[in-house]
Parts: structure tokens; sequence; C-alpha cells
């Protein structure tokens, strides 16, 4: 069945964003373009990304782009909420605390590295001192992971002289490093981190180096 094409009545005014003459799902064409920004922001950053190539890229134009998000500005925001808090790495229902998690951790991240690039545009393109999108959704899940480790500490599964919150930044730095820095990682252990070979050696090493870290607690 063909689909629908989707047109736009002109501004008034030359300046006011278009508004949809027809639309069968608009839904689906914002996923589209949040599908589309995604792979452009992650790849290029906000200032890199060109609006008519997300909006060719999606199968729309960019006066429906501008139509449902304001801007690029306003774009980007929107895919920093959509993949940074809704399908991030680092969501509840992990195992936190067990010998195997930063291992589990980094092959979460070796398959979803388009977060790990926004994740390094966010902090290049957005002051570290400014709100960034969802900061209170996202803290939560770090103030949630940081008390699954303090209820370890209890346990005694996990060294009780090791600061929490610190514990939660050094695992998410042992599994993210490897992909937000490739040219260190091949530097260091000549592969690079997208080599199987390189993720079978780091997920030993990362398996190794939590079951330490358990078996000093008990």
């Amino acid at each position: 069945m063909p689909q629908t094409r989707e047109t736009t009545s002109p501004p008034e005014d030359g300046g006011s964003p278009p508004t949809p003459a027809r639309t069968r799902n608009p839904e689906r064409t914002r996923a589209r373009i949040l599908a589309a920004a995604l792979r452009d922001f992650s790849a290029r950053g906000i200032n890199g990304a060109r609006v008519d190539a997300i909006a060719h890229r999606a199968g729309t134009n960019k006066r429906m782009l501008y139509y449902y998000f304001g801007s690029k500005d306003g774009l980007f925001r929107a895919v920093l909420r959509h993949r940074l808090t809704e399908r991030t790495p680092t969501a509840a229902a992990r195992d936190r605390t067990g010998a195997g998690r930063i291992a589990n951790l980094q092959d979460r991240m070796a398959d979803s590295r388009d977060y790990v690039r926004l994740l390094m545009w966010e902090a290049l393109e957005r002051s570290d001192r400014a709100a960034i999108e969802n900061e209170d959704l996202r803290r939560q899940v770090f103030d949630e992971w940081a008390a699954e480790i303090e209820a370890a500490q209890r346990a005694g599964t996990i060294p009780s002289d090791l600061d929490a919150r610190q514990l939660v930044l050094s695992e998410l730095a042992l599994a993210i490093f490897p992909f937000a820095f490739p040219q260190l990682t091949r530097l260091v252990t000549d592969r690079s981190p997208a080599h199987p070979d390189f993720q079978a050696e780091r997920r030993t090493f990362l398996e190794r180096l939590g079951a330490h870290l358990t078996r000093s607690g008990e």
C-alpha cells in the first residue's frame, strides 16, 4: 500500500513554523527524524550535523523537522532525551553488584557506541555547569546504582572501604573509555576496541577485576 506523501501549508507570515496539511502518522514521522538525527549527531555533533541531510535520511523535509522540533538545537535535545534516558546501557534491572558486572557493562557499551558518542558530544557542546537533558531522571539512575553498591557493602560482598559513588564512576570509566578513546586504546593494546579479540580480552580482564573486587569483600 503506497505511503501518503506529507505536505505542509505555507507559513502565513513567512517566518512561522509550517502547519501539516496532511500527515497519516505524525508519531512515525517523529520517530524517523529522531532515528536519522541520532546517526548524524552521534557522528558529527550538533555543529557538524546538517538539517537537510537528517531530513533526507528520514524521508521528509526540513519544514517538517522544524515543525516537530523547532530548531536543530531542539532536535539535538530531543535525541539526547530519547537516547540517553530510554535505552541507556546504565538503565535499571541490571546486575550492578555481581562479579561480572563490569564486563557485562562493557558488552552493553560495545553495543551502544552511539550512546557513548552522544555522551561525548554532550560534554563538548554543553557546559559542564549547565543543566543537561532529563538531569533529574538520569541522576536518579546513578543514585539507585550507588544505593545498590552500598547495600552490597553492608552485606559484605563489595569492599566497604571504597566510596560507592566513586566506584560507580570508576566502573563507568572502565567500560566506556576504550570506545570513547579508540586511539588511546590502540596505542596501549595495539588493537581497535571494535575488534572481537580486544573485546574478548577486555571482558576476561574485567571479569577477573570484578571477581577480585567482589571476593575482597567476603
